[in-house]
């Protein structure tokens, strides 16, 4: 009796690889919410409270640009995590925190849109810190 071979997968699978997809996709939706988020704020200047004795108080096209430029390195930090890229994981934590921070900064401006982008980049913070990523 003959036994079929079985390839052998060419990734690694279970828990450890799990979270590497999820921390990845978690930051492409996190870049691609921002990248929309700053679309809105450049095409729609009504759509943000206007606030004007905020401390952060900038110009709603100034927010939009931020949030814009912000999403794409987000969506490029990403991306190298699930392309299994050892540098996309050491540069993962600044870029979210950061956008933590503009998300707080502009919490005035547009509530519920930053209470979902801070809870959504607080999961990927928790998940970049106690995961235990397989090794690339």
């Amino acid at each position: 009796m003959t036994s079929s071979p079985i390839s052998t997968p060419t990734r690694p699978h279970g828990w450890k690889y799990g979270t590497v997809l999820f921390v990845g996709t978690l930051l492409l939706i996190s870049g691609v919410l921002e990248f929309l988020r700053g679309l809105s704020a450049l095409f729609d200047n009504t759509l943000y409270v206007n606030t004007p004795k905020y401390i952060l108080a900038f110009d709603t096209t100034a927010w939009g640009w931020i949030h814009l430029v912000w999403g794409v390195v987000l969506v490029v930090i990403g991306g190298l995590i699930l392309a299994e890229r050892p540098i996309g994981r050491i540069l993962a934590l600044v870029p979210v925190s950061i956008a933590m921070v503009l998300n707080f900064a502009s919490l005035p401006l547009y509530p519920f849109w930053s209470i979902v982008l801070l809870a959504l980049n607080g999961l990927i913070i928790w998940a970049l810190c106690t995961a235990e990523f397989a090794e690339l």
